[in-house]
């Protein structure tokens, strides 16, 4: 690969997906700037420790960033994480929070990058999931955070086409990384509690046998390399494959299957 000394903004870069993205960029050649909640070091990296979910923070970054390089070419929205539990348990703080990290935080650090990724026509590359077209019991936040976040990119990419910014959504299906275990588990009263301890088990069973977080770093670098990035790119077969049949499944059929696989007793 050729060395291109573009300069990269990857949140969520100090584990999982974001973390191998960084070690890509960087033997690429490229100047990587992280984010995430903590502290992290990784050589060739500059690294910012803060919450995205300040809008404060993200202005901050972009500012800071802009200022040494005057340019952006590729923004990276991957820092997220999961809740489980019934709609009905999840408190109002965990699904203001989801919402604020998943979806706010890219929208803010979108919000003070785009003046400097029309400069040269950039790319925003953001983390999806196939949650985000398959609204999965239990993690209905999760799906919802995606979902949204799809979306509000989807409309934006008709703004931003004159300015040759492309936008890309990768959409992962079940991978093991750290998620599984940072996954905040809202308890479930008596009503939802077999139904969705069955549930979270069967996802924490499917992760564990997931992609690995190399493979949707090779995804998004590939991505990256692209004159014509796709709209959104899968990544796993079987995910991918079972995404497939879903969506040419009539709905009651695909509301009989989600709720056989993740919302039974």
């Amino acid at each position: 690969m050729k060395k291109t000394n573009r300069v990269v903004i990857i949140t969520g870069d100090s584990s999982g997906f974001g973390l191998e993205m960084a070690k890509l960029f960087i033997a690429n050649g490229d100047k990587v700037y992280g984010v995430s909640r903590r502290e992290f070091s990784l050589e060739g990296l500059t690294h910012f420790a803060c919450d995205i979910s300040e809008p404060e923070n993200c202005e901050k970054i972009i500012r800071e960033i802009a200022e040494v390089e005057n340019n952006i070419d590729i923004l990276i929205n991957n820092a997220g994480f999961g809740i489980s539990g019934a709609v009905e348990d999840t408190s109002i703080e965990n699904a203001k929070k989801i919402f604020d990290v998943n979806f706010f935080g890219a929208f803010y650090l979108t919000k003070y990058a785009l003046p400097y990724l029309r400069l040269k026509g950039g790319k925003i590359i953001n983390t999806s999931s196939i949650a985000s077209e398959v609204p999965l019991p239990f993690q209905a936040f999760y799906s919802s955070t995606k979902s949204a976040l799809d979306t509000l990119f989807n409309a934006m990419r008709e703004e931003i086409y004159d300015y040759n910014v492309s936008v890309t959504s990768i959409m992962p299906g079940d991978a093991k990384t750290d998620f599984t275990k940072n996954r905040v588990k809202n308890k479930s009263n008596s009503a939802y509690k077999e139904a969705c301890e069955k549930s979270v088990k069967t996802m924490e069973k499917d992760e564990s046998k997931g992609i690995t977080p190399l493979m949707v770093a090779k995804t998004v670098f590939k991505v990256a390399n692209m004159k014509k990035p796709p709209f959104k790119k899968l990544v796993g077969k079987k995910d991918s494959f079972l995404l497939f049949v879903y969506k040419v499944l009539p709905k009651r059929i695909r509301s009989w299957l989600l709720r056989k696989i993740y919302a039974s007793k």
